[in-house]
């Protein structure tokens, strides 16, 4: 009888010892799996952060200091090869290099390296080296950099332009042109900026109230 109950504790340390193995590489395996789907996983971004700026592509890794990208929002992209008959709805951050033959409606905020021909509401743009065939309505800020093109109307927040505008601007606060800004068409705005060498054919109406 006492071989018995020495026989039947070993076996049940034993059985001990398997289940606690068992657990501990059930929790390693849990472990590694979490962290590949962290590093596989698509990321957010963050607003004005690193990662935005790698994929985005932006000089240096940083943002402009008037546009950033609202928080935690995913990002969409249309690729230089692709063209898009139609209109475009987006929750999401979108990244357009290809061409958008139709309206742009976007909750997020549109970085633009290609060319769209429709009207374009949005948070907020910026147009880097791109061309724009419509009317712009923005609930933030409106960036237009060197070399950028839009033919239509711009009303935002804000307004940055250092590209040619054919259309009018309005800015319920600030709009700045830049030494490469060539606008033709009536500005009105808050405050207004203007740096040596921008170009205005039009009329201009900056008021406090």
């Amino acid at each position: 009888m006492k071989r018995r109950g020495n026989f039947s504790k070993a076996v049940e340390e034993l059985i001990g010892l398997k289940q606690d193995n068992d657990q501990d590489k059930d929790e390693q395996t849990a472990a590694g799996a979490q962290e590949m789907e962290e590093q596989d996983s698509p990321g957010v971004f963050t607003q004005g952060s690193q990662d935005f700026s790698d994929r985005f592509g932006l000089s240096g890794g940083v943002l402009p200091a008037v546009w950033k990208p609202e928080s935690s929002t995913p990002l969409a992209v249309i690729t230089q090869d692709m063209v898009i008959k139609g209109s475009v709805q987006s929750q999401a951050n979108i990244l357009i290099e290809g061409t958008v033959q139709g309206d742009v409606l976007s909750e997020g905020d549109v970085l633009l390296r290609g060319k769209i021909e429709g009207n374009l509401n949005l948070r907020s743009l910026m147009v880097e080296g791109g061309s724009i065939d419509g009317d712009i309505i923005s609930s933030s800020v409106v960036v237009l950099e060197a070399k950028s093109m839009v033919q239509g109307n711009i009303k935002a927040e804000r307004v940055e332009i250092d590209g040619r505008v054919t259309g009018n601007l309005e800015s319920a606060t600030k709009l700045v042109l830049k030494s490469q800004a060539l606008i033709e068409g009536n500005i009105k705005a808050k405050e207004l900026t203007i740096q040596e060498g921008a170009e205005l054919k039009g009329n201009v109406n900056v008021h406090k109230a």
